[in-house]
């Protein structure tokens, strides 16, 4: 500001000196002294009304400058209004090239409004500006004013009422303010965190999101839900790649067994299987058609023919069946898969430990009972074919799905956020109106 804009008064209730700053723009004057609203429209100041409580002294002195926006504003008024549920505070500010702007503080976070020199156009669900969509946030609401100090260009007063209607978008907000028959609109957009404090020199506030989030203000998660929702993405498209890449598996062995159902264990050495990669998966699977209500018990040592180092597994085929009171029944299966992660490179024997058991069913019709009520179960196969397929290379199913989870968790605990924040702002109208939700162009 290059001209000077203050001119020093009187007041006539307490006799204290008052700045006027707005020179001719001004027509309210809140005595800084007395609290005391006084005239500003001639030329000199009419006692008007007389504060009733105590003198609040707001965060930023009046008198205080700040560049905010690219302006260089002053700080002239400050009033504290209410809507029965939220208070929050409006500094006006003045710069006599740009007029008059608000500075919003909601506790939180400031925000910058503007008078709008057009009006808005009529929407189908809110109002439009420039191009730009706003959707209403709720319904009409009445605002008070409780408490004014500084000056104003209208005659601001305690008690003063209004009602107000909100038009929201992530970061902007009109407000549309009805008083008898005048009607203003003005455009709200948020500030970053701290360019308000910067400006006029109050101490910066804590990034916080715990709290009501305003109307308007942007959502902070949704940022990185969509980045977490793009890496993750990412990340499923190489485990997909990776997991194509490693499906493709080699036979290396195939070998008939013959195993005697008599309850021991036979033991059989199959090989060389050779595993070429520095770490491969060996697939060993083992059919055994022939189980009769019969059960093998498979031991698997797979053997390095240098180093004697074993990798163990197990598998259990099994065949059962039988009838009840619902009718006949079976169960089980006589094909199983065992998977060795990871074997290092070299030759090794596969160790086959198998015993075959048989199984009575003590309801069946082919058991056999004495007089002393002991039961003999029904023939079945004295010998049990049993084929061993050796395959290595190939991936794992469980791996894959694990790292499904991992790379799906990040995304939905940033969605999560982002949906709880979303609840949060439209606490306040979810009950009472169907035009609650913003807009994301």
């Amino acid at each position: 500001m290059s001209r000077p804009t203050v001119r020093p008064l009187a007041c006539p209730n307490c006799g204290g000196q008052i700045a006027l700053r707005a020179a001719g723009s001004t027509v309210s004057l809140i005595c800084d002294h007395c609290g005391s609203t006084l005239d500003a429209t001639g030329g000199e100041l009419a006692l008007v009304a007389r504060a009733q409580a105590a003198m609040h002294r707001p965060q930023i002195a009046l008198g205080s400058r700040g560049a905010v926006d690219g302006v260089l504003w002053e700080v002239v008024g400050y009033q504290e209004r209410s809507d029965g549920d939220v208070d929050w505070s409006e500094y006006l500010l003045f710069n006599p090239y740009e007029g008059y702007a608000f500075l919003s503080d909601d506790g939180r976070r400031f925000s910058l409004g503007r008078l709008l020199a057009a009006l808005p156009d009529s929407a189908w669900d809110g109002m439009e500006l420039e191009g730009r969509r706003y959707k209403r946030f709720g319904h009409a609401y009445p605002v008070w004013t409780r408490f004014v100090v500084g000056e104003f260009y209208w005659r601001a007063h305690v008690g003063e009422h209004v009602t107000a209607t909100d038009f929201v978008r992530p970061g902007t907000m009109l407000s549309c303010e009805e008083s008898g028959t005048e009607v203003t609109w003005t455009r709200v957009d948020m500030l970053d965190w701290g360019v308000a404090e910067r400006a006029f020199g109050i101490e910066p506030r804590r990034i916080d999101y715990s709290g009501t989030p305003a109307p308007h203000e942007p959502p902070p998660y949704r940022a990185a839900w969509r980045d977490a929702l793009a890496l993750g993405l990412l990340a499923l498209a190489a485990c997909l790649v990776i997991a194509i890449g490693t499906a493709g598996s080699q036979r290396v062995l195939q070998q008939q067994l013959t195993v005697p159902a008599d309850e021991r264990t036979h033991t059989a050495v199959l090989g060389p299987i050779t595993v070429d990669g520095a770490r491969e998966k060996v697939k060993i699977a083992a059919r055994a058609d022939g189980l009769d209500n019969q059960w093998l018990d498979l031991d698997y040592s797979l053997v390095n023919r240098a180093t004697q180092e074993s990798y163990d597994a197990y598998a259990a085929p099994e065949r059962y069946h039988g009838r009840d009171s619902d009718g006949a029944w079976s169960e089980g299966e006589t094909a199983t898969d065992t998977g060795l992660a990871s074997i290092p490179r070299g030759t090794y024997d596969l160790v086959v430990e198998a015993a075959a058991h048989r199984w009575t069913d003590p309801k069946a019709a082919s058991t056999i009972v004495g007089i002393f009520g002991t039961g003999e179960p029904a023939p079945s196969a004295s010998s049990i074919p049993l084929t061993v397929t050796v395959n290595r290379g190939g991936g794992f199913a469980g791996p894959f799905f694990l790292a499904l989870l991992a790379i799906g968790a990040w995304p939905l605990i940033a969605f999560l956020r982002h949906a709880s924040w979303e609840q949060r702002r439209l606490a306040p109208v979810t009950s009472g109106s169907d035009d609650h939700e913003d807009d994301d162009e």
